[in-house]
């Protein structure tokens, strides 16, 4: 009983030492309580489609010992947030996107080197932003909410990142200035905007961490540094760092906490695309490729197939990312006006925006399929499956041809499919048969991650075969001519 008591003194004389620290701690080093280091300790073959003594400083306790990383598969960084009395972390989704899913397969270490085990909660793979909740073990009094900042950031601001590069060196703190702003960002192929460009230097490791004015208060959550492969050679260009806004990150927490962990978007039913550009040349202006069954659009644009998308909402539009950058700040139940033009025809049609339910997500995966390939797709007991006409004699598949899986180097053929697939991944998928691939167990993993790699031109899947034999596919994006397009699914 004595024991427990001292133990409980103990705790409590820790957390007041820790509270008192406030008013003498700078700001910079106040916030280190409030960085974490995640960490992957199972993972699975794809990824997900989307949280002391009196006398001590917090640098003295962040610093004193290493923090042991050795059982770690993948790592990042991420921050402490408060939501309505309670903890969670922020951090980047390709942090933590590859996890099985297992207890305990996610866990962060606090500024004690304290863990605990977390669960994701909710995440958008779009602004690559996910929500961890504790899962079993409440946070320690070392553990200290980040605020965001109510003013936005500004050219030239002094930004300072705060995270954990390498997954050995964490609480470094790295200093630079705002040097740009509403920049668009790539991930996996289909770009959206609003995202800071800074100096502090990030590296891998950074990932998901804050980036923070000088009061300490969150601007950005730090997601990618520029790199560029020149002839085989990777080259990272250190003054090239990239965090999402914080104003927005900080609404798309919200919106995903009061919204089952996701984040609430338009959707009208339309497949936009464009032309790929010969010898990497500018692509064409977007056209209206095909039209969604059951969505807002099929009835009030049944008659526009193949018209040039001019604006939307009153902004021009003259690329791709013009619509996703319109279409994104769009809210389901708004009007929506499209701009058109074809010869000397130039209309306008409006329809109110549908919201992106699981339900027009599983349209938006029967419309690729039936569309792109001779195939459909449909939801089963073990999982999603790739099925074609059996009244039909030829189901074409273009299948890479490698001497090792996952392929390296492969070739594409043409050949006769099989009646039948088990679908186990799809995404992005290069020249040569690699891809960045994402997990295929409902019809809604399959629709977003079309969603997010359709600007490839084309997509890659790993298909199961009736022998439960892997073989990795790729799927076209064509136009009427047969002509390879971009596409992007509202």
């Amino acid at each position: 009983m004595i024991g427990r008591i001292t133990s409980i003194l103990l705790l409590l004389s820790f957390a007041v030492s820790l509270r008192g620290q406030e008013l003498s701690s700078n700001p910079l080093e106040r916030a280190l309580s409030g960085v974490v280091t995640v960490a992957v300790l199972d993972v699975s073959s794809e990824d997900q489609n989307f949280g002391f003594g009196a006398v001590r400083s917090y640098a003295d306790i962040a610093y004193e010992k290493s923090l042991d990383m050795s059982s770690t598969l993948r790592n990042g960084s991420g921050f402490i947030i408060e939501h309505q009395g309670a903890y969670y972390v922020l951090t980047n989704v390709h942090v933590i996107d590859a996890a099985s899913g297992a207890p305990g397969s996610i866990v962060i270490y606090s500024i004690t080197r304290e863990e605990y085990p977390m669960r994701v909660i909710g995440g958008d793979s779009f602004y690559d932003l996910a929500i961890l909740a504790f899962d079993g073990k409440e946070p320690g009094p070392e553990l200290q909410p980040l605020t965001f900042s109510e003013q936005e950031a500004e050219l030239a601001q002094e930004a300072f990142s705060i995270g954990n590069p390498l997954g050995r060196y964490p609480y470094t703190i790295t200093e630079g200035i705002i040097s740009g702003k509403n920049r668009l960002f790539f991930r996996p192929t289909t770009g959206r905007f609003g995202f800071l460009q800074h100096t502090a230097t990030l590296i891998w490791g950074n990932s998901g961490g804050p980036l923070v004015n000088e009061n300490g208060e969150v601007i950005g959550v730090n997601t990618w540094i520029h790199a560029d492969n020149k002839q085989g050679q990777n080259y990272v260009f250190s003054q090239l760092n990239f965090a999402l806004e914080g104003n927005l990150a900080h609404r798309l927490f919200q919106e995903m906490m009061d919204n089952g962990g996701r984040v609430q978007r338009a959707f009208l039913g339309v497949v936009f695309s464009s032309s790929k550009g010969l010898l990497d040349g500018p692509d064409s202006p977007p056209v209206i490729h095909s039209l969604i069954e059951g969505t807002p659009a099929a009835e009030a644009l049944k008659e526009r197939i193949g018209y040039t998308v001019t604006g939307i909402n009153g902004q021009p539009v003259k690329t791709l990312q013009d619509i996703v950058r319109t279409l994104e700040s769009a809210n389901p139940g708004q009007r929506i006006t499209l701009e058109l033009k074809k010869g000397m025809l130039s209309p306008q049609d409006t329809m109110s925006a549908d919201e992106l339910t699981e339900a027009n997500l599983e349209k938006v995966a029967h419309h690729f399929f039936k569309t792109f390939s001779d195939y459909d797709v449909d939801a089963k007991r073990q999982g999603v499956e790739l099925h074609g006409n059996p009244v039909k004699s030829y189901h074409r598949i273009e299948v890479a041809k490698s001497d090792i899986y996952p392929p390296e180097n492969a070739t594409f053929e043409v050949q006769q499919g099989k009646i039948t697939y088990g679908m186990a991944s799809l995404g992005a998928i290069d020249n040569y048969g690699r891809g960045k691939f994402y997990r295929a167990t409902s019809l809604q993993e399959v629709a977003t991650a079309i969603r997010l790699n359709s600007l490839e031109g084309h997509l890659g899947a790993d298909l199961l075969d009736e022998n439960q034999k892997l073989q990795r596919v790729r799927f076209f994006m064509t136009d009427n001519n047969l002509d390879e397009v971009k596409a992007l699914f509202y």
